[in-house]
């Protein structure tokens, strides 16, 4: 089996963090000057955590195959 499908998805699940202001620096960033509540960050990051686990689900084994050709 090829590890590349497995390093990616790892890669794409450490980067899509964006449920809690702590998850991200960024998020942090953020928090204080543009009044974010920690509820904001749940609301709008569990659709967007939700939509990037099913485009890694249905890409990564489609760019990346498990059992390479060859």
């Amino acid at each position: 089996m090829s590890p590349y499908p497995f390093a990616m998805t790892v890669a794409l699940a450490a980067s899509a963090a964006f449920m809690t202001p702590v998850s991200s620096p960024v998020n942090a960033l953020v928090v204080g000057p543009g009044g974010y509540r920690f509820g904001d960050f749940v609301r709008i990051g569990t659709p967007l955590a939700l939509i990037a686990l099913l485009v890694t689900v249905l890409l990564v084994p489609w760019l990346w195959p498990l059992y390479p050709a060859g």
